[in-house]
C-alpha cells in the first residue's frame, strides 16, 4: 500500500459531536433580537427606548427556534409581528394626520371668517346714530361724534321727544329717563332740531334747540320758552368749561295763577307761551324777564343773545319735570 493513502486511512476522523459544533455556531441571540442562545447569554436589545414596544418571541417560539428550522421558523414568526405592529403604526398615524388636516381647516375657516369680518365696510353714523341702539347709559362721549348727555335730575321719570329740523336730519325715538338716569344720545352729522318732554298736554313745552356742525364748525344751543314751560332745562358744553343756557330753577310754583298752564282736569303742569302768532303776554315776558337773563334763554323770538355756541360736539342736557 502506498504510505500517503495508508495514512490518510489511518487518520482519525474528525468528532462532530455538540461540543464541538457549538464552538462554531452563531449565537441565536446574535441573530434575532430577543432570543437567548443556549449558553445563557444576554438577548440582544432591540432598538432604543422608543421602539422598546417591539414584540419579543414567546417562550413557546423560542423553544421552536431551538430545534430543527427553528432559527428559520422564529425569524418569520418576528417579522409577521413587526409587519403587524407596523399596520396599527400606520393606521394611528393615518388617523392623526386626518385629525391635523381637520384642525387646520377649521382654524383657515375661521381666520377667514375673521377676516371678512374685518374687511366689511363700517356703518356710517348717519345711517345709525339716531336710532334707539344708538342710546347708552353709561354715557360714554365720543369727542368726534355729536351727542347730548340727558341726566333727569327730579324724582319723576321723564320722556323726551325730538323734533328735527326740515333739513333731513333723522328723527331719534323717544328718550325715556328714570329719577337720578343718564343717557347719551347720538346724532347724526349736521343735525339740528329741538326736544321737549312730553310732560303736560303738549300745548306748552320748555325747547331746548341745537344745531351741530354750523358755521366754523361750531355747536349752537339754546333753551327757549317762547312755546311756554313744562320742564326746568340747562344747556351746556359736555366737558370743560362753557356757557350754558336755561335754569333748573323753579319756575312754576311761585309764578301768578294766570300765567300757569293747566291741563284739561285744571292741573298745572307749567308755564303758558310767552308769544302765540307773534303776539307776547306781556305778563308771561315780565315773569320769565325776572328769572332768565336774556343771554340765558330765549323768551321773546329776537333774544338771539340766547344762542350760545361752542367748539365741541358733546352738549350736556339736565333737567327737572
Amino acid at each position: 500500500m502506498n504510505i500517503a493513502a495508508e495514512r490518510l486511512l489511518n487518520r482519525p476522523s474528525p468528532d462532530f459531536s455538540d461540543s464541538t459544533l457549538n464552538t462554531q455556531k452563531t449565537p441565536l441571540a446574535n441573530l434575532v433580537p430577543g432570543v437567548p442562545d443556549s449558553g445563557g447569554a444576554k438577548s440582544i436589545l432591540f432598538g432604543s427606548p422608543a421602539s422598546s414596544n417591539l414584540p419579543g418571541l414567546s417562550p413557546q417560539t423560542q423553544e421552536s427556534a431551538a430545534g430543527n428550522g427553528g432559527l428559520s421558523s422564529a425569524w418569520d414568526h418576528f417579522i409577521q409581528r413587526i409587519n403587524s405592529q407596523m399596520q396599527s403604526a400606520g393606521s394611528l398615524l393615518t388617523s392623526l394626520v386626518q385629525q391635523v388636516n381637520k384642525a387646520h381647516a377649521a382654524e383657515t375657516e375661521t381666520k377667514t371668517e375673521a377676516s371678512a369680518d374685518s374687511n366689511a365696510p363700517a356703518v356710517n353714523a348717519a345711517e345709525s346714530s339716531s336710532g334707539a341702539a344708538a342710546v347708552s347709559s353709561d354715557a360714554d362721549i365720543d369727542p368726534r361724534q355729536n351727542s347730548m348727555t340727558f341726566e333727569n335730575k327730579g324724582d319723576k321719570p321723564m320722556t323726551l321727544s325730538f323734533t328735527p329740523n326740515a333739513d333731513g336730519s333723522a328723527k331719534p325715538e323717544d328718550l325715556i329717563l328714570q329719577p337720578g338716569e343718564t343717557k347719551t344720545q347720538k346724532f347724526d352729522a349736521n343735525w339740528s332740531g329741538n326736544f321737549r318732554s312730553t310732560a303736560g298736554d303738549g300745548a306748552n313745552v320748555t325747547l331746548g334747540e341745537v344745531k351741530f356742525d354750523g358755521g366754523s364748525g361750531q355747536t349752537y344751543y339754546d333753551v327757549s320758552y317762547i312755546e311756554g314751560n313744562n320742564a326746568a332745562m340747562t344747556i351746556g358744553p359736555a366737558k370743560g368749561d362753557g356757557r350754558v343756557s336755561g335754569t333748573l330753577d323753579d319756575l312754576v310754583s311761585g309764578a301768578p295763577d294766570g300765567i300757569k298752564a293747566k291741563d284739561a282736569e285744571g292741573n298745572v303742569y307749567g308755564l303758558k307761551k310767552s308769544t302765540t302768532a307773534e303776539q307776547q303776554d306781556p305778563a308771561v315776558v315780565n315773569y320769565y324777564r325776572q328769572h332768565v337773563a336774556a343771554d340765558k334763554g330765549y323768551v321773546i323770538p329776537s333774544d338771539n343773545e340766547s344762542t350760545l355756541g361752542s367748539s365741541s360736539k358733546n352738549l350736556k342736557v339736565e333737567l327737572k319735570g
